[in-house]
């Protein structure tokens, strides 16, 4: 695998973003995440492909607009190679308001995904999807398409046990960007 890519890739999502660790020591915990009400947060569970979540990033009292707030969910360890300055984990599930990033600022090619919208967002070593569903953006980077594949099934809003068989469908003007709260890109 070409680790350099991939983290080049990973980088690409989290570009523009300031992460504040929520969980950084310990286990991670899903409470602050669940009292979140400004969008809906999506995950795959506590484990995916054998990778258990690791840590989550987010910090809602960050901003006065709680629609800003980003939340990364960490899953496994990577097995940085000899002489590499780090490597990134085996599965990233990001998720955005929908206010803050829509599918017209940076996808194309948009597919059918169990009743949301999604585009892929990665080749080469990693693979990725961008998935938009309801008001939130999810993103997810994978190390293989086996790992990615097991996210995308189990993925689920964090209130709910198990995942169901359909998301959300993105809110109507959503993926254009013709929501009252999205304003022009820079």
């Amino acid at each position: 695998m070409d680790y350099k890519r991939l983290a080049a890739l990973v980088a690409v999502f989290t570009s523009g973003f300031c992460l504040c660790a929520c969980a950084a020591e310990g286990e991670p915990s899903l409470k602050e995440v669940r009292a979140f009400r400004a969008y809906p947060v999506y995950y795959p569970g506590e484990s995916v492909a054998g990778n258990d979540l690791q840590e989550i990033q987010g910090d809602p009292a960050q901003h006065e607009d709680k629609r800003e707030t980003s939340w990364f969910l960490l899953y496994g360890r990577c097995e940085d190679p000899p002489g590499e300055g780090g490597c990134p984990p085996p599965l990233q599930v990001h998720n955005y308001s929908t206010c803050t990033r829509w599918a017209s600022l940076r996808s194309s090619g948009l597919f059918d995904l169990r009743g949301a919208k999604a585009a892929r967002t990665m080749r080469g070593g990693g693979a990725g999807l961008e998935i938009f569903t309801g008001r939130t953006t999810v993103t997810i980077g994978a190390e293989s398409k086996r790992v990615l594949d097991a996210a995308v099934q189990a993925l689920r809003d964090v209130h709910q046990e198990k995942p169901s068989s359909r998301l959300p469908p993105p809110v109507p003007g959503s993926l254009s960007g013709k929501l009252p709260c999205q304003g022009q890109p820079g």
